[in-house]
């Protein structure tokens, strides 16, 4: 494991596709292999649904894991050996690769800055008097002695 760490190809990985390693690993334990779904990321390890993607084709170009598909949406991973073979030259010009495919949308403009809104022009008004409000005969024993 610690020869892992020290590779090329894991010093490429971003911290989320480390992260998602991390929760591969602990689901594998001593087996050889582990089914691990989308939801079992986001649920039981705290890891973003956006970043579990990006992060598996990460780890499977660098040659750190091998994905199959497995039961019921799940995914079926096990460690490999492939990332000994590679580089630090050869894995960061892998991670470029991967993480330029993952932006499939275009970049933003940046908004126009708007001028604060004129004040509307104020205009003279004539004084409204005030309504008066209609009074009620008064019962004789309402009545003060006005």
């Amino acid at each position: 494991m610690t020869d892992r760490e020290n590779s090329p190809a894991y010093a490429a990985l971003p911290r989320s596709a480390r992260r998602v390693f991390a929760a591969i690993e602990r689901s594998i334990g001593d087996r050889s292999s582990a089914s691990v779904s989308y939801i079992s990321f986001l649920l039981d390890h705290h890891i973003a649904e956006k970043a579990v993607s990006p992060s598996l084709k990460l780890l499977d170009h660098l040659g750190l894991i091998e994905i199959e598909p497995g039961p019921r949406c799940g995914n079926v991973f096990r460690l490999s050996r492939r990332w000994c073979s590679i580089d630090a030259v050869e894995a960061e010009q892998l991670a470029r690769e991967v993480q330029q495919q993952r932006r499939f949308a275009k970049p933003r403009k940046p908004k126009p800055v708007k001028p604060p809104p004129l004040k509307p022009m104020t205009v003279a008004r004539p004084r409204i008097t005030q309504r008066r409000v209609p009074s009620l005969p008064t019962m004789p024993w309402q009545d003060d002695g006005r």
